[in-house]
């Protein structure tokens, strides 16, 4: 088999040595939210060890006849450390070989792997949720509380959360990486052969780079959508129903409270517990068109008795000087900027 261009043994060589990072950081979190834990709790699962929440979300398990949690159910704490410094190593010695096949060897390994895990993970989840103590002191017939294997799930009054951490970001990166030099090398080659010398090194790796916001951009967190006539206000409670008034404010663990009127959201971000540096962002509805999301401290807003907002703030929010000046030629009002509306309430 032929041989890899240097960036893609560079970067396979890079990929191999961070997967040594899952030694040293949390690979996978769950976490849950309900209405008597607003800020949410959180299970780390790390290679050896579980860390956060974790006494707290047993207690609550206990009532719905889940067991305890403990790492006595995790047997595999016991030799994870072992397996990541086989595949570490395994990997590493792959890529420095450089050859098409090794690179292939590499992907496959880490593709394995990754299945293995999540199957792991599934069926632990599928014996946990299933298996109920049916004395418990809350027992709802035919009830199941598996918890999802990746993404969300509501349990009865939980939202549960299940997402790769620091290190699983790494293993799902790696991974990507191989997969993307294994594409890279094999098109190279048919190049060469038919007398075509193909893209350089450096452009791969210019390629790989772009690729990484198409890869990972959906893994930040961000606003969702409002969902009308069915959410309900963080603060007051109410449903939302009206589509041009809305709010959301954003954690920096990704828990999304949505408010109905800027009056809310305002009394909210005073009153509602979470501290500045807890925020990750805070957004409001776009009067002017419909359940579109707009970053709160770069709208323009105005307060009129003609807007009949759902708790009577009388303020609205807009993208643009220009939607703001058409609005207000046909309610009149006063022009706000963020800083003056936090003021209001």
């Amino acid at each position: 088999m032929f041989k890899i261009s240097t960036i893609s043994k560079v970067l396979l060589v890079i990929s191999a040595l961070a997967l040594f990072g899952l030694l040293k950081l949390p690979i996978w979190k769950i976490f849950l939210t309900a209405p008597q834990y607003p800020e949410g709790l959180e299970m780390k699962i790390w290679h050896h060890t579980l860390t956060g929440d974790v006494k707290i979300i047993s207690a609550l398990n206990h009532y719905i006849g889940m067991r305890a949690i403990s790492e006595e159910m995790f047997p595999e704490l016991q030799f994870l450390g072992t397996v990541i410094m086989i595949v570490g190593g395994a990997c590493l010695l792959l890529a420095l070989i450089g050859r098409w096949w090794s690179a292939l060897c590499f992907y496959l390994i880490l593709a394995i792997a990754d299945s293995l895990a999540l199957y792991d993970f599934w069926r632990w989840g599928y014996d946990y949720g299933h298996n109920l103590n049916p004395n418990a002191p809350i027992v709802i017939p035919g009830m199941v509380y598996q918890p999802p294997v990746i993404g969300y799930k509501k349990l009865l009054n939980f939202e549960a959360w299940s997402l790769p951490d620091t290190g699983g970001w790494i293993i799902i990166a790696a991974t990507t990486i191989s997969l993307f030099v294994l594409a890279y090398e094999w098109w190279r080659h048919r190049k060469i052969k038919k007398g075509s010398p193909g893209p350089s090194g450096t452009t791969a790796g210019v390629v790989l780079f772009l690729s990484f916001p198409v890869l990972f951009g959906q893994c930040s967190a961000g606003p969702r959508p409002i969902n009308y006539g069915t959410d309900a206000c963080a603060f007051c409670k109410m449903m939302l129903m009206d589509q041009h008034f809305g709010a959301e404010v954003l954690t920096k663990k990704g828990k999304i409270y949505v408010l109905d009127d800027i009056n809310c959201l305002v009394s909210f971000q005073k009153k509602g517990g979470l501290a500045p540096e807890e925020i990750a962002g805070v957004f409001v509805i776009d009067y002017a068109h419909p359940n579109t999301l707009l970053e709160a401290d770069r709208a323009f807003y105005i307060q009129s008795e003609q807007l009949k907002s759902p708790m009577a703030s009388g303020v609205a929010a807009f993208a643009s000087q220009s939607g703001i000046e058409r609005a207000r030629s046909q309610i009149g009002g006063e022009m706000l900027d963020w800083e003056t509306v936090q003021d209001l309430f």
